[in-house]
């Protein structure tokens, strides 16, 4: 009975030996992670985590940035497209057929005579409208074309002159239209001649190249009131069938800038 009893005690202590080195060894494998994975594993599954939540950061950033992007465009596009917007009809009046060139006060002249070139004279239109010429004294020009002015001279003259031909053209006009915005040189035109508007803005050397030739204002006074047109020039420019648009005394045209 005693050594069976010896015995099982024996066989007690390796079991529990076993076990206790079991555990030591586990403990010394896994170091101090109550969890029971190895430092490798942890450290992964750290590098992990950590990736994770920088991941997730990027992607948010990168979303809120596209959506910031996105809304950007949106107001570009519509406010480049609100110009785009078709304008309003030019009223059939404005487009009249085209206007006889007349003379100003301010605009200086040269009045020749074929037959007697010791006549010629050039002088500034008085702002009475009127022109102090050789044997005849003063002659009311302003308001009148030039052919219809030479037409008179040619008759106040005939009783003095043996060729009573005379020839009037105007040197420098002080009526004249301002074109400014997109074009290569902004300024006064004389306007010495019918022009269209188109031509006005030749005149100042073209448009520029961030012109926008479908939005071109003219701002005309008329009876007190300024009315405003808005011209597409871009027809007239590729050859599609237009009004030609003459312009007026001291009109101003405005070349817009391109949205794009």
């Amino acid at each position: 009975m005693r050594l069976n009893e010896h015995c099982k005690a024996s066989r007690d202590n390796k079991i529990t030996n076993k076990i206790m080195k079991t555990v030591v060894k586990n403990d010394t494998g896994m170091g101090n992670d109550s969890s029971g994975i190895s430092p490798e594993a942890a450290n992964g599954r750290r590098l992990w985590e950590t990736s994770g939540r920088a991941w997730h950061r990027l992607r948010t950033g990168v979303q809120s940035g596209l959506a910031g992007a996105m809304s950007l465009f949106i107001v570009i596009v519509s406010t480049g497209c609100g110009g785009m917007n078709p304008a309003p009809p030019v009223p059939a009046e404005a487009y009249r057929s085209k206007p006889n060139a007349t003379l100003a006060a301010g605009d200086e002249i040269k009045v020749a005579f074929s037959g007697a070139p010791e006549l010629n004279v050039q002088q500034k239109i008085q702002a009475n409208g009127k022109v102090s010429l050789p044997t005849i004294g003063d002659v009311s020009a302003v308001g009148k074309s030039i052919t219809g002015f030479q037409s008179e001279l040619a008759s106040r003259y005939q009783p003095h002159l043996q060729d009573p031909v005379v020839t009037v053209s105007v040197e420098t006009a002080a009526a004249g239209v301002y074109v400014s915005g997109e074009v290569l040189r902004p300024g006064k035109i004389p306007l010495d001649r019918p022009m269209t508007a188109l031509e006005a803005v030749m005149e100042c050397g073209g448009f520029t190249k961030f012109a926008n030739p479908k939005q071109v204002i003219v701002v005309r006074n008329q009876g007190g009131k300024s009315q405003r047109y808005v011209l597409n020039m871009n027809e007239a420019l590729y050859g599609a069938a237009s009004s030609q648009f003459y312009v007026r005394t001291y009109d101003v045209i405005y070349v817009k800038q391109s949205n794009w």
